[in-house]
């Protein structure tokens, strides 16, 4: 037997001691204690391990079924098909969820975000389903010829995992109504038919309308609402206005039964002066009615419906200012007369401690519109 030395290389197992040694000081937990001792941030160990597994997931944005998903990849058919993830523990983009006897933990993981994501998960298996729940997270990262390991031995498994989260539900425009029915003139504001304009990712969202209302014109006229969320999803939502004529106000005919169209008095504007040149002056209805004919030549006093004898009933829509206006009932209980003004007004005598004044031409029992005759 020679003498001969044999250059022997230890450095591999130094390293692998040192890697064993590593993987014990970095927090496994024994089956006999359920406590992580100097467990080092899972963000550091992932700087220091290999690819461990390229897989892809599709998702729904604000899916929450979305975590079934990713953990039904990673655990495969270790766990029950009808077994559903529990979560106990949140924040910020990690998340910590109970499941049959497996404690994962998802990190970088935004449900809400649309975009490719790059997504850690990380399993352990739990020694006491009943207890986890109201105790941290016990996770941390191995190496890949650990991870790829058996999960019964209680080993600790980190993947890597591409999650592609879509969006494509479309905004959603909810309206008071579909279609309205106002009258030209009247005020309109598009925004005030909208109760909510919301999307599942977004939530609360602008939106857009679209109007060629003309409030001044009458027409059939359509607005239209359009939102789009951030995934580009657009949606919209129309409401139809209808603006129809103005009605002109209908004012009522109070001529007496036989009243017919006759031509209009030559004098009448004279007449009206006359009477207007009386405002102020303190006399009966009856004295200011002859002051004001007098002036045309017509010379006649006396009661108020005597008047009536000296022209044409005529509908109130014919009236024309220096028309005589009869009152059965003035307003104080007695027959009244008076000298129209026109837009309903007129001039009165014997008014407001019997004086002359111009005011309404509507008051007491309403006027009988009197065309004095050529």
């Amino acid at each position: 037997m020679t003498g001969k030395n044999e250059n022997i290389n230890y450095k591999p197992m130094v390293v692998l001691s040192a890697m064993f040694m590593g993987i014990v000081g970095s927090g496994f937990v024994s089956k006999d204690n359920a406590s992580v001792q100097n467990v080092p941030s899972l963000t550091q160990q992932k700087m220091e391990m290999k690819h461990l597994v390229d897989n892809s997931v599709s998702i729904k944005a604000g899916d929450i079924s979305a975590v079934q998903t990713i953990i039904s990849t990673v655990l495969k058919d270790k766990v029950p098909a009808m077994a559903t993830p529990v979560l106990i523990h949140q924040e910020n983009l990690t998340s910590v969820y109970q499941i049959a006897d497996y404690q994962v933990k998802l990190e970088f993981f935004d449900i809400n975000s649309t975009k490719e994501q790059e997504i850690f998960v990380s399993v352990q298996k739990a020694h006491n389903a009943s207890s986890t729940k109201d105790e941290k997270m016990l996770l941390t990262a191995v190496k890949e010829e650990v991870a790829s390991g058996d999960l019964e031995n209680d080993l600790i498994a980190t993947y890597k995992l591409k999650v592609n989260v879509y969006d494509d539900e479309k905004p959603v425009i909810t309206l008071t109504q579909d279609e309205d029915t106002l009258e030209e003139g009247e005020e309109f504001n598009a925004s005030d038919y909208v109760v909510s304009v919301t999307d599942n990712v977004d939530g609360d969202i602008t939106y857009d309308i679209e109007s060629d209302v003309d409030m001044e014109e009458a027409g059939t006229y359509t607005v239209t609402y359009r939102a789009k969320d951030r995934a580009g999803n657009e949606s919209s939502a129309s409401l139809t206005v209808y603006v129809e004529e103005k009605e002109e106000p209908v004012v009522e005919n109070t001529a007496m039964p036989g009243s017919r169209a006759v031509g209009s008095f030559a004098g009448a504007s004279s007449i009206l002066d006359a009477a207007l040149s009386q405002v102020g002056i303190g006399q009966d209805c009856t004295s200011l009615v002859s002051n004001a004919l007098a002036s045309q030549g017509i010379y006649f006093h006396g009661y108020p419906s005597q008047y009536l004898s000296l022209g044409s009933v005529i509908s109130a829509d014919q009236a024309q200012p220096g028309d005589i206006l009869y009152y059965a009932n003035g307003g104080t209980g007695s027959s009244h007369i008076a000298i129209y003004a026109g837009n309903g007004q007129a001039v009165h005598g014997g008014w407001k401690g019997n004086q002359t004044v111009v005011g309404s031409a509507y008051v007491g029992s309403g006027p009988v519109f009197i065309r004095l005759n050529k």
